[in-house]
């Protein structure tokens, strides 16, 4: 069992209970699809609690993988994404959903030098599933922005 393990299992429990009481609020057939995600992420985190601790039972040993797991460690590439990443929750609460994901995944994708092709793919694929899943399939909003909110 290594160490790593448990807070990763940790944080995908603190993750789904967190998600689970924010759909709390969604109408009733908007909550469907993300308490079936949910529901599939605790089963899965469950399932490998249940393989960490009769791999604990068998071998009595706990591995300290922490060094090994930062080895390789890229400074400039994880803050660069982490700013992206906070950037991009205020973007799109000025902007709005669409306009911050096209410019936060073209940002990404340009920064780990994808090609302009595949770039264009996923872009189209992006706004293609969300606004099936979102918009027609679930009706759910999607954040607007508070700049395009003042406008219209």
């Amino acid at each position: 069992m290594k160490k790593s393990d448990i807070y990763i299992c940790g944080f995908m429990y603190a993750f789904s209970f967190f998600f689970l009481y924010l759909t709390q609020s969604f109408p009733l057939g908007a909550r469907h699809y993300p308490h079936f995600v949910i529901g599939l992420l605790l089963l899965l985190t469950t399932v490998r609690v249940g393989q960490m601790v009769r791999d604990y039972r068998r071998e009595k040993t706990s591995e300290n993988d922490m060094p090994v797991l930062f080895d390789g460690f890229m400074p400039k590439q994880f803050w660069t994404m982490f700013a992206a990443f906070i950037l991009y929750f205020v973007m799109m609460y000025l902007v709005g959903f669409y306009p911050a994901s096209l410019i936060y995944l073209l940002f990404c994708l340009k920064f780990f030098k994808i090609r302009p092709l595949y770039i264009l793919l996923v872009l189209a694929g992006m706004v293609v599933l969300v606004f099936g899943t979102f918009d027609l399939f679930l009706n759910v909003p999607l954040p607007m922005g508070m700049l395009i909110e003042d406008l219209l």
